[in-house]
């Protein structure tokens, strides 16, 4: 029959390092490599802001967020300059009256 023998020094073992979880997924940097080209294509075609009329637009508001597909589809992109940006975040309801936001959950 066997019989266990425990080893006369044991060795320790090595923990292993784990590597960090990436902070950002593969495919999500993927996306935003593509948001990036797409955010630039979108203001050089609209220089001004598209709610005052009148600033430089340096800003894209997202008018149905930026969840998936959302976060480069430009039928759903405002340009905006930080002023007006910030006014549309802090007013959502009076922003989508206006039609500057639209409901996520509409279709």
């Amino acid at each position: 029959m066997f019989e266990f023998k425990p080893d006369p020094k044991p060795e320790k073992r090595e923990k292993k390092k784990r590597k960090p979880i990436p902070k950002v997924s593969k495919k999500m940097q993927k996306q935003l490599r593509r948001y990036d080209v797409v955010r630039e294509e979108y203001l050089n075609d609209h220089p001004i802001c598209e709610r005052c009329n009148e600033k430089h637009s340096d800003q894209i508001h997202h008018k149905k967020g930026r969840v998936g597909d959302l976060l480069t589809d430009k039928r759903y992109f405002l340009a905006s300059c930080d002023t007006c940006h910030r006014w549309i975040e802090n007013n959502p309801l009076e922003a989508i009256k206006m039609g500057f936001s639209i409901k996520r959950l509409e279709k």
